[in-house]
């Protein structure tokens, strides 16, 4: 565990300093050291650590006030505090501004690990119950289903290029599971055990986005009333899984390219680089060329992330994968668990000869509706949206035709939007404002129908 964890030794005094730098080292932690306070905090600005060890009483700025300015950088660290002039006083003040411990010295470095491993511990869990947060609306679960050459290929392909470090693009339709093919590469890599943070680039606003990839320093716009790590900063060492990415505005795409190129960014507002250890995954369900050749990506970028492309096949290009993952959203879907489900023969015809424009995500939210109106657990053709609509006996009528039964409204709906969608080819911005409606309301309507991106 002790070889990722990151510590900074701030201390004035030049013999203690090396004593722990070399002790600490020895004990597996990767260490660096500052001699004053002023270069602490650069240092604490320019890296990320784990954990900070800060002198109270030094010459210049003292440790309370490298404190305070440490924590408006930011409150991912954990900082611990020792001095030979310890009081309750000092003591307590710093607890209040976010130290993690208040030590007095000398130290005794077996008591010194014990508390480094324990403030280590904490800010694991912290870093942990943030991504874990970012991942509220994800998959429940991540099993990848499916039984054809198709998705064998691809599986093949996460497994050979998931052990590398370079960056990844899965192109594929919306709703074919890209992000359970990013977590796969990120589960095959050297990272597995290391942060999987997402980030879905439809749903950055332009005026957010950077801040929301980059982090943002104390006063760095209006609202901006304390500091904030960005999504870099929390994938340090794992992936970071950016989908939809020919969303991204094309003033973010530049500093994306240079986090690509250098490694390292730099918060809103902030004036020193950051450096990050981070592998990028990239989805999008549009054809990249496409959007360079029309001005909406920029080419450096592209080339930059098409090294290593996964190309997820649509579910009408994976028929003998239909049935497996229906039966799989069956089981995963239904309340009543316990019963002995069945598809009927017609049902299972026509879930295998519907084409599937909102592939896995519709399927998925198609079994979770039959389930629900199933007043028995089988699986019925009338239960399917897209079964043909049954012809009801004439009515009267001057003609004497045959009334056709018409289709609920949602369906008509779902048709309408999927028909916007090709016209726009995917801008989901245009297609709101074709629609008349705002663009949360049009990606609830696109989650709802299993249209979303």
């Amino acid at each position: 565990m002790r070889k990722d964890v990151k510590v900074l030794i701030v201390e004035d005094e030049q013999p203690l300093r090396e004593l722990l730098q070399m002790e600490l080292s020895r004990s597996g932690y990767k260490v660096q050291v500052a001699a004053q306070g002023e270069e602490g905090l650069a240092m604490y600005k320019e890296q990320i650590f784990n954990i900070v060890l800060l002198d109270v009483r030094m010459p210049g700025a003292d440790g309370v006030e490298i404190l305070q300015q440490m924590r408006a950088e930011s409150n991912i660290p954990e900082i611990i505090m020792f001095t030979g002039h310890g009081t309750i006083e000092t003591a307590v003040e710093c607890i209040k501004h976010g130290a993690y411990d208040y030590l007095t010295k000398p130290v005794k470095l077996d008591e010194l690990e014990i508390v480094i491993d324990k403030a280590y511990e904490k800010n694991r869990l912290r870093l942990e119950n943030i991504n874990l947060k970012l991942e509220v609306n994800k998959f429940e679960d991540h099993h990848i289903v499916g039984k054809s050459q198709g998705i064998q290929k691809v599986l093949e392909t996460v497994k050979r290029w998931g052990p590398t470090d370079e960056h990844v693009i899965i192109h594929g339709e919306s709703g074919t599971g890209k992000e359970l093919i990013a977590r796969a590469v990120h589960d095959a890599s050297r990272r597995a055990q290391k942060p999987f943070v997402t980030v879905n680039c439809g749903r950055l606003n332009i005026n957010t986005a950077e801040s929301e990839l980059f982090g943002h320093m104390q006063g760095a716009f209006t609202g901006a009333t304390k500091g904030r790590a960005g999504l870099f900063e929390l994938a340090h060492t794992g992936t970071l899984f950016m989908d939809e990415v020919s969303e991204t505005p094309l003033d973010v795409q530049v500093k994306l390219l240079r986090v690509l190129e250098t490694s390292t960014f730099r918060r809103m507002g902030g004036n020193h680089d950051i450096s990050v250890d981070v592998r990028m995954v990239f989805a999008s369900n549009k054809n990249l060329q496409e959007c360079v050749n029309r001005g909406e990506f920029r080419e450096d970028l592209f080339h930059r992330i098409n090294l290593l492309p996964i190309n997820l096949p649509p579910l009408r290009e994976r028929p003998d994968d239909i049935l497996p993952l229906a039966w799989y959203f069956i089981k995963t879907a239904c309340e009543r668990g316990n019963e002995n489900w069945e598809i009927s023969e017609e049902a299972m015809a026509a879930l295998c000869a519907y084409s599937w424009p909102g592939n896995i995500r519709e399927l998925r939210n198609t079994i979770r509706r039959a389930c629900i109106l199933a007043s028995e657990p089988v699986i019925s053709s009338d239960l399917l949206p897209f079964s043909p609509p049954k012809v009801l006996p004439p009515l009267p009528s001057s003609g004497g035709a045959k009334e056709v039964q018409p289709l609920p409204l949602w369906v008509i709906e779902r048709a309408h939007i999927e028909k916007v969608l090709e016209l726009v080819e995917g801008n989901k911005s245009k297609a709101a404002k074709i629609l008349e409606i705002d663009r949360k309301t049009l990606y609830t309507k696109l989650e709802r129908y299993g249209l979303g991106g």
